[in-house]
C-alpha cells in the first residue's frame, strides 16, 4: 500500500505552497486619436521611481508572511539576485530565443534512443551529447558541443540554452553561481556518496544549490526549512522529526538522505528526472493532473502548454540541469575550479542531553559557533531534552551523539563527567493547546524573559501546544485554570443569536492565538470543523484573529486537558446585539468615555450628521451604529440609534429618566404619553 501523498516543498524560486502572480503584460501602446491635436516636444521629464516598501511594515499588517515572501521562499543575497536576472532574461509566459517555443521547431531536439538511462542502481552508461539547438536568432551556439555533460540527462531546450547564457554573461547570476559553487565544496564530500549510495545521479546535488544555495539553515516564510527545503509533513513523512529542540531538517546528513529518498520516489513514479524534479518542485499530485490533462508525459512539451504547470516550475529544471553543466565545465563559464572552500570536517562525541553547547565547547577547546555551524539542527543552543520528539531516547539511554570538530572528541570523551546537565534546576513542561508564555511564566513562578532564555524562544515566536519546554521548579505550583482569563470577574464572551442545545454535551469557549487555524482547533477541542463554523459566525476562508473566542458544544466525557478552554459556567456569555451586549461594551468603556444607548425619532430631512452634532456623536459613530449614510436625508419618523454621554442624553420631563424612545426635537418638548389613573381619594393626604 503507498502512504498517502506528502505535501509539496517549498522552494526559493518558486515556492510549492503557492505561485507569485506573474507581472502585469506590457500594455499595448493607444494609437493617436484621427481628431486627437499634434503635442510640441518639450524637454524630458525625469524618470519617476517608486519608492522601497518596508517588508517588515508589510509582515505586520499582513500578520505573517507577505504574498511576496512566500512566493520567493527561501532568501538570501545570491538567490535574490539570480531572481532579478531571471525576472530580465525570462519574461513570463513568453516564448524563449527567438520566439520559437520546442514544439514548433521542425524536428525533435532529442529523438528517442534505446540506449540505457540513468536508473536507481547500478553505475549510469556514459553520456552522449544530445543534438545541439539550431541557433535561433543568428546566435553562435556551437559552443555547447564542447561540453561536458552531468550524470542528468540533458536536452538543449531554449530555456536550458538562456540559463547557461545567463550563467556565463550576466554578472548577477556569475555572482550567485561563484557563491555557490565554491561553498558547495564544503558539503560535497557529504552529499555525493549519499546519493551514489541510494543509486542517484550524483548531480543532484545542483537541485540543494537552487533549493537553498548549499545553507543547511535556510528557513523560508512558508515554512520550508534546511538545504533541502522540506515543509514539516514532508520531513516528517521522510524521516525528519522536528521540535522547538531539534530540527532534523536542517541536519544536512539525514535531510540529504531524505531527499534521496523523496527524489527517488519521484522517479519511480514518472520514471523521467524532468519530471521528477519538477514534482519535487511543485508536488507530484500537480505533475499527475498535467500530465493526465494534456496525455503527455513530455517535461518539455508540458511546460509549453497553457494551464499545464507553473511558469515558475518551467524554469526549475532548465535552472538546475544548466548549473550541472556549469559545474562540469567551470573554466568555460569562467569560474576558477580552485577557488572553493574547504571541506567540512567533523567527527562525532557522546554527550549528555539538556547541555548547553557552550559547555561542550569549553570542555573541547572549540568555540560555540562552530558547534553551531556543525549542528544546525541543535535550535535552542544545547543538546535536547531526554524527553523531547527528535531526541528518540528510551528509559535506558542517558547520551545523544554531536558533531564536533576533529580532534576534540577525545577530550569530551576523558571529561565528559564535567557536563552537567541542567535538570537539577528544571522540569519539562508540555505546552496545552492554546496556552501562552505568560500563563505558563505565572503558573510556575518564574517570567516570560526567563522562559525564552531558557527555551531559546525567538522574539514573535509561537509556541504551540505539544512543545517540550524547559522550567524553573517552583516550590509551589498553582495548577493553571482552564479558563481564558485569570481575572476576579468573569470574563465576557460574545456569541451569536443562534441557541444550540444538546442534552448530552457541555459548551466550552477557547480563545485564539496567532496562528490558530479552525482545523487545529477542531482537532484540539475533537469536534468537526463543520461544526465550528455552525456555532460561531465565521467565514472558512477568513483568518481567524488573536483574541476571539470560539465557542464549542464538546462531548461531556471528552478529555480536553491538553487544551485550555472554559466552562461556560466561568464566564459571562453576551449575546450579540442585546441590549446586555450594547450596555456592557458601551456603558463601560476603558477609555472613560462610557455612552448610553438611546433611540431618538427623526424629523424629515434630518440627517445622522445633524443628530449626531447634537448629541457629541461623530458623524462616522452615527455612520457605523446605523449602518447608513451621514449625509442621507432620513423620513419623518425614522428611528435612528444614538450612542451618547449621560450628561447629553434626552430626558423624559416625567421623571427624569433617560427614555427608551424620545422624539428628537430642540424646539418642542417630547410629549408626555397619557396621564395616570386618578388616585384613590382614601389614598390622598389629610388637608391640613
Amino acid at each position: 500500500a503507498m502512504p498517502p501523498p506528502p505535501k509539496p516543498i517549498a522552494t526559493p524560486t518558486p515556492s510549492a505552497t503557492q505561485s507569485p502572480a506573474p507581472p502585469p503584460p506590457t500594455p499595448t501602446p493607444k494609437k493617436p486619436s484621427v481628431a486627437a491635436k499634434p503635442q510640441k516636444p518639450g524637454p524630458a521629464k525625469p524618470a519617476v521611481h517608486a519608492g522601497q516598501a518596508d517588508e517588515n511594515v508589510r509582515r505586520q499588517v499582513a500578520g505573517a508572511p507577505t504574498q511576496q515572501d512566500v512566493a520567493l521562499g527561501a532568501e538570501s543575497p545570491e538567490l535574490r539576485a539570480l531572481h532579478e536576472a531571471e525576472r530580465d532574461a525570462f519574461p513570463p509566459a513568453g516564448p524563449d530565443l527567438g520566439g520559437v517555443w520546442p514544439n514548433e521547431l521542425p524536428a525533435p531536439l532529442f529523438p528517442p534512443s534505446d540506449r540505457p538511462i540513468v536508473h536507481a542502481t547500478g553505475a549510469p552508461p556514459a553520456i552522449t551529447a544530445p543534438p545541439l539547438p539550431s541557433g535561433e536568432g543568428g546566435k553562435d551556439v556551437s559552443w555547447l558541443s564542447q561540453l561536458t555533460l552531468p550524470d542528468l540527462p540533458v536536452r538543449f531546450e531554449p530555456r536550458v540554452v538562456r540559463y547557461l547564457e545567463l550563467y556565463k554573461t550576466d554578472p548577477r547570476a556569475r555572482a550567485a553561481i561563484a557563491f555557490w559553487m565554491r561553498r558547495s565544496e564544503r558539503y560535497r564530500a557529504i552529499i555525493e556518496p549519499i546519493l551514489a549510495k541510494k543509486g542517484m545521479p550524483k548531480d543532484l546535488i545542483w537541485l540543494a544549490m537552487i533549493e537553498s544555495g548549499f545553507d543547511p539553515a535556510i528557513r523560508s516564510p512558508a515554512g520550508a526549512v534546511g538545504m533541502w527545503q522540506f515543509m514539516p509533513d514532508t520531513g516528517k513523512s521522510y524521516g525528519l522529526p522536528q521540535d522547538r529542540w531539534v530540527d532534523e531538517r536542517m541536519n544536512f546528513e539525514l535531510a540529504t538522505s531524505a531527499a534521496a529518498d523523496f527524489l527517488g520516489d519521484l522517479y519511480r513514479r514518472f520514471q523521467s528526472w524532468d519530471l521528477a524534479m519538477a514534482a519535487y518542485n511543485m508536488g507530484y499530485g500537480g505533475v499527475l493532473n498535467a500530465v493526465r490533462k494534456y496525455n503527455s508525459n513530455d517535461f518539455w512539451t508540458l511546460s509549453t502548454l497553457e494551464g499545464s504547470l507553473p511558469w515558475e516550475t518551467t524554469l526549475y529544471v532548465p535552472k538546475i540541469l544548466a548549473a550541472a553543466i556549469v559545474a562540469h565545465n567551470p573554466k568555460t563559464f569562467g569560474f576558477d575550479p580552485q577557488a572553493v572552500d574547504a571541506p567540512i570536517t567533523f567527527e562525532r562525541a557522546t554527550v549528555p542531553f539538556n547541555v548547553p553547547l557552550s559547555q561542550i565547547a569549553t570542555l573541547a577547546g572549540c568555540t560555540q559557533k562552530e558547534l553551531e555551524q556543525l549542528n544546525p539542527e541543535l535550535r535552542a543552543g544545547r543538546t535536547p531534552p531526554k524527553d523531547s520528539d527528535v531526541a528518540g531516547a528510551t528509559p535506558t539511554e542517558t547520551a545523544v551523539a554531536i558533531r564536533v570538530p576533529l580532534g576534540k572528541s577525545a577530550a569530551i570523551a576523558a571529561n565528559g563527567s564535567k557536563l552537567k546537565s541542567d535538570d537539577a534546576g528544571l522540569e519539562r513542561y508540555v505546552v496545552r493547546f492554546g496556552e501562552t508564555l505568560d500563563s505558563i511564566a505565572q503558573s510556575h513562578g518564574t517570567t516570560v524573559d526567563k522562559l525564552m532564555s531558557l527555551n531559546a524562544i525567538a522574539p514573535g515566536e509561537v509556541v504551540r501546544g505539544g512543545a517540550l519546554l524547559l522550567v524553573p521548579h517552583a516550590p509551589t505550583i498553582t495548577p493553571l485554570a482552564n479558563s481564558i482569563d485569570d481575572g476576579k470577574q468573569k470574563p465576557v464572551v460574545v456569541v451569536p443569536s443562534d441557541i444550540f442545545v444538546y442534552p448530552d454535551r457541555k459548551r466550552v469557549f477557547y480563545k485564539v492565538l496567532v496562528g490558530d487555524t479552525l482545523p487545529t482547533i477542531a482537532d484540539a477541542l475533537k469536534v468537526p470543523v463543520e461544526d465550528l463554523l455552525r456555532w460561531n459566525d465565521l467565514d472558512p476562508s477568513a483568518r481567524l484573529t488573536e483574541g476571539m473566542t470560539i465557542q464549542a458544544f464538546v462531548p461531556k466525557d471528552a478529555d480536553l486537558s491538553k487544551a485550555v478552554t472554559v466552562a461556560e459556567t466561568d464566564v459571562r456569555v453576551l449575546v450579540a446585539g442585546t441590549d446586555d451586549f450594547f450596555t456592557f461594551f458601551e456603558g463601560s468603556r476603558h477609555d472613560g468615555a462610557a455612552r448610553k444607548r438611546v433611540l431618538v425619532t427623526a424629523k424629515k430631512g434630518e440627517t445622522l450628521d445633524v443628530i449626531g452634532k447634537r448629541y457629541g456623536v461623530s458623524a462616522s459613530t452615527m455612520e457605523r451604529i446605523n449602518r447608513r449614510a451621514r449625509s442621507e436625508a432620513l423620513g419623518d419618523g425614522e428611528i435612528v440609534v444614538v450612542y451618547v454621554a449621560p450628561d447629553k442624553a434626552p430626558v423624559s420631563q416625567a421623571n427624569g429618566k433617560s427614555a427608551p424612545l424620545l422624539q428628537d426635537n430642540t424646539d418642542e418638548p417630547a410629549p408626555l404619553g397619557p396621564l395616570p389613573a386618578a388616585p384613590h381619594p382614601e389614598l390622598l393626604p389629610p388637608l391640613q
